[in-house]
């Protein structure tokens, strides 16, 4: 019984279940960086991530105290995302290419 209490303890005081990320600036290959306006909506229940152009799945995830690193797929792009509670990196690398674009931003209710 103190095992089941222990394991409901800790899964409370993990990150969120669902939480919307906001990325301000886009750098694509070598080029500068840019303003830029991209959401993500990070749906870890139901493993995936949402955004205005489809779904990424989500194929793995790892939690530390201040830091959430999501590894997720979509069709031809492999996604890293790194959360901290100060700010967010997405970086999203084509498979044809190989091209990458990272953003910089912020995501809110993930701790």
């Amino acid at each position: 019984m103190r095992l089941l209490f222990l394991i409901g303890l800790i899964c409370l005081g993990s990150s969120a279940q669902a939480f919307l990320c906001r990325f301000e600036t886009q750098c694509y290959e070598a080029e500068a960086c840019a303003a830029a306006d991209f959401e993500i909506e990070v749906q870890l229940a139901n493993q995936s991530i949402s955004t205005e152009d489809g779904d990424w799945i989500i194929v793995a995830k790892k939690s530390e105290d201040a830091l959430i690193t999501i590894f997720a797929a979509a069709k031809g792009v492999e996604y890293l995302v790194s959360i901290t509670p100060e700010a967010a990196r997405l970086s999203g690398h084509l498979n044809a290419g190989p091209r990458a674009i990272q953003y910089l931003g912020t995501c809110e209710g993930a701790f």
